[in-house]
């Protein structure tokens, strides 16, 4: 998904040379406002996303941009706990998505599969089970997008709370391979899916298979979000699981500790006052 958005910022630049002074200002202004926004969500940074994202959404009357800047709000809303304003922004983003490229667009699943992770934490699991399955649908055409490996993932995460282990563990696996083939194997939402199978192969007592999933989760985060990030403590959440369940009982904790840690530093960081 980053390549891609890399590839149509370019073409907004381009776009933004031929521009009248006037537009090209506003223009400068939204791709200010909106990529610094999510590079602070990216980085956990939520609050400082959600107020940058606020700036872009009235710097431009382009309907494209406008859905980029309320899939993100609505991600940040997400991220936040705000679940309502979140739904609210993705369903605003995917009607404009849909009338400015059409419903079947490359973009309409990336929205659709946000939709399907607020509903899945939000706990309404039969409607994110039907916006994951929507977003594969749709990318039937590109078995090797990103947004593919994510509806797998979310799949399986609803296969494996209704107690499908198998099912769960080969939609994991199909995930995986699709960043694998897709050339994302350092990718955070490929460290997500590892994460996923490891806890897992931990609860089915599959505890040599889930070492080196963590193991592998572990560098990727490394590469790609540092150690300091609110992903890291998922994973070390769950590595202390693992190392609970073998009997490493000292290393659970520490690993548990430095997961509250950050977790209790990025609520301090994105606590509204």
């Amino acid at each position: 998904m980053r390549q891609r958005a890399v590839v149509w910022m370019a073409a907004v630049l381009v776009g933004l040379a031929m521009a009248p002074a006037a537009f090209a200002g506003d223009l400068n202004l939204w791709i200010s406002y909106h990529f610094t926004g999510m590079e602070s969500y990216r980085a956990g940074k939520f609050r400082d996303a959600e107020s940058l994202l606020a700036l872009a959404k009235p710097e431009t009357c382009d309907k494209n941009r406008e859905a980029f800047t309320l899939n993100g709000l609505g991600k940040v809303e997400s991220a936040l706990g705000n679940y309502p304003e979140a739904d609210k922004y993705f369903q605003k983003a995917l009607v404009l998505r849909e009338k400015s490229c059409g419903k079947e667009s490359h973009f309409v699943p990336a929205i659709l599969n946000n939709m399907g992770d607020l509903q899945y934490i939000a706990g309404d699991k039969c409607k994110a089970k039907c916006l994951y399955r929507k977003a594969l649908d749709l990318e039937e055409k590109d078995q090797l997008s990103i947004e593919v490996s994510r509806s797998l993932n979310g799949l399986a995460l609803l296969a494996n709370d209704e107690g499908n282990y198998v099912e769960a563990e080969n939609l994991l696996k199909r995930a995986i391979a699709v960043h694998d083939k897709g050339g994302r194997r350092e990718h955070p939402y490929c460290a997500t899916a590892l994460i996923n199978l490891a806890s897992l192969y931990t609860n089915l007592g599959r505890t040599c298979e889930a070492k080196p999933l963590f193991k592998r989760a572990e560098y990727i985060q490394k590469q790609s979000i540092g150690c300091d990030h609110p992903d890291v403590a998922v994973r070390l959440h769950a590595y202390a699981g693992y190392l609970t369940k073998i009997g490493n009982l000292d290393e659970a904790r520490c690993a548990q500790e430095r997961a509250n840690e950050i977790q209790a530093r990025f609520a301090e960081l994105n606590h509204k006052a």
